[in-house]
C-alpha cells in the first residue's frame, strides 16, 4: 500500500480553520498528514482539531525538548510539503531566507528534490506590496508551487484578490505529485457447498453467506480491492466489487488454488461453510431408488481446502484467516480444535464461533484468536469486518 507522507505547515490567518477540510480529504485517500503550525496559527484552529484528524501531534516549537531535530528530520520523512495559508509575514520571511521559527527553518531545511506548495491568503493591499510580489517571485525562482489565491470577499470585508485557494482546489492541484495509492487486497470465501449424493440430491449446509457479504461491505467501504467468491445462491454484498460463484466442493478448491496462485492478494478469509464429507459410492448417472426403506450411505472425508491455500499463494507474505465452527464445545475442546487449525493452516487469525451462540440461523457470537490465545470476542458480522480490517490494516502498513 503505496501512499505519501504529507508535511502540512499552518501559518496564523484566519484562513487555517479551512485546514481540516484538506486534512480529512487527505487522511480518508489514505496518505499521512504531519501538521506543524505557528503559535499564531493555533489561535484560528486548535491543536485537537489538527491531531484528531491527522493522527498525529501538532509541532509548533524548534526548540521542543526530544524534537530539536524536528526541521530535519520530517523534511526526510515527507514526500511533499504544503504551506496553507501563508501569511504575508510567513512569505516575506522564507522569501528573505530567515530562518526563526519551525516553519521557516524547515523551509531552509527542504529538500528542492520535492515538491513544495505555498498557498497565499491575506488582504488584497498586502499580496500585492512590492515586498511581497518580489519575495513570492523570489520563492517561484526557488521552485515553489504556488497555489493562486482566489477572488472573493476576504475575512476584512473587502471583495478582491487574495482569498486562499479552496481546499478541493487545493486537493485537485497536488494530487498528480502524490504516489497513486495501491488498494489492499482481499479475497473472501463465503457461502454454503452442495456436493452431489447422485445424480438430483446433495448434501449442502445452512450457510447463507450473509457474514461473508456484511463483512465484505465492512471492508469495500475502507477502500480494500475486494474479491469475493461465494456460492451461487448466497448472500451478495451491497458495494462493487468482483464476484465469483462456486458450486460443490471441488469447485471451491480448484477456483481458491486458481485466485491465489495466480493474484497477489494481501489477504484470504476463508468464510466458506465446505462438506465435510462426500459419498463414496457418488455416481453421476444414477438415482438412489426412493424405494428403498432405508438407506446406508458410505461416506469418505474430504481434504481441507483450508490447509492447502497458504502453500499455493502467489504473495508468500499473505495473511489467511480462518474459520472454525464448534458444536457446543467447552473451552478446552474449543481451544485443543483452534490450536489443531493453527498447526494445519499456518493461520494467522482463526474465528471460532459455536452453535450454542446461533439463532434462527443468525450466529451472535464471534470469538478472534491469534497464535497466543483469545484477542476480540465481537457481535454481528459488520463488528466482526471492523475488527479483522483494522488488523489487517496494522501489518501490511
Amino acid at each position: 500500500m503505496s501512499k505519501s507522507n504529507i508535511l502540512l505547515k499552518i501559518s496564523g490567518s484566519i484562513a487555517a480553520y479551512k485546514i481540516a477540510d484538506l486534512i480529512s480529504m487527505l487522511v480518508q485517500r489514505n496518505y499521512e498528514v504531519q501538521t506543524v503550525a505557528s503559535p499564531s496559527a493555533l489561535k484560528f484552529i486548535g491543536s485537537a482539531t489538527l491531531e484528531g484528524l491527522s493522527g498525529r501531534a501538532v509541532l509548533t516549537d524548534t526548540y521542543e525538548s526530544g524534537k530539536m531535530m524536528a526541521h530535519i528530520n520530517l523534511v526526510k520523512w515527507s514526500d511533499l510539503t504544503i504551506l496553507a495559508p501563508a501569511t504575508a509575514n510567513t512569505i516575506n520571511k522564507i522569501g528573505y531566507g530567515l530562518g526563526e521559527d519551525l516553519l521557516s527553518t524547515m523551509f531552509l531545511a527542504h529538500d528542492w528534490a520535492k515538491p513544495y506548495f505555498l498557498a497565499p491568503a491575506m488582504n488584497t493591499n498586502m499580496l500585492n506590496h512590492p515586498a511581497t510580489q518580489e519575495s513570492i517571485g523570489r520563492l517561484k525562482r526557488w521552485g515553489v508551487n504556488i497555489l493562486n489565491p482566489e477572488s472573493g470577499k476576504l475575512a476584512c470585508g473587502d471583495i478582491g484578490y487574495g482569498r486562499m485557494m479552496e481546499t478541493d482546489n487545493i486537493l485537485k492541484t497536488i494530487m498528480p505529485y502524490l504516489k497513486k495509492e495501491i488498494k489492499p487486497s482481499v479475497l473472501v470465501t463465503s457461502g454454503g457447498t452442495k456436493d452431489p449424493l447422485d445424480a438430483v440430491r446433495y448434501i449442502t449446509n445452512l450457510s447463507t453467506g450473509k457474514t461473508g457479504a456484511n463483512l465484505t461491505d465492512v471492508f469495500l467501504k475502507r477502500n480494500w480491492s475486494v474479491t469475493y467468491l461465494t456460492a451461487a445462491e448466497g448472500v451478495r454484498p451491497i458495494g462493487n466489487c468482483k464476484i465469483i460463484t462456486y458450486s460443490t466442493s471441488d469447485d471451491l478448491k480448484n477456483k481458491i488454488s486458481n485466485l491465489v496462485s495466480n493474484n497477489n492478494f494481501d489477504a484470504v478469509i476463508h468464510m466458506a461453510a465446505v462438506s465435510d464429507f462426500s459419498n463414496i459410492n457418488y455416481d453421476s448417472t444414477k438415482k438412489i431408488s426412493s424405494e428403498n426403506e432405508k438407506l446406508v450411505l458410505e461416506m469418505v472425508r474430504m481434504p481441507k481446502i483450508v490447509n492447502s491455500i497458504r502453500g499455493k499463494s502467489k504473495n508468500k507474505n499473505m495473511r489467511l484467516i480462518a474459520f472454525k465452527l464448534t458444536s457446543n464445545a467447552g473451552q478446552k475442546e474449543i481451544q485443543k480444535q483452534i490450536n489443531k487449525l493453527f498447526k494445519n493452516t499456518n493461520a494467522d487469525l482463526i474465528v471460532h464461533n459455536d452453535l450454542c451462540s446461533r439463532e434462527n440461523n443468525i450466529q451472535h457470537e464471534f470469538n478472534v484468536y491469534n497464535k497466543d490465545g483469545l484477542i476480540s470476542t465481537l457481535g454481528l458480522g459488520s463488528e466482526l469486518g471492523d475488527f479483522l480490517e483494522s488488523q489487517l490494516k496494522k501489518v501490511l502498513v
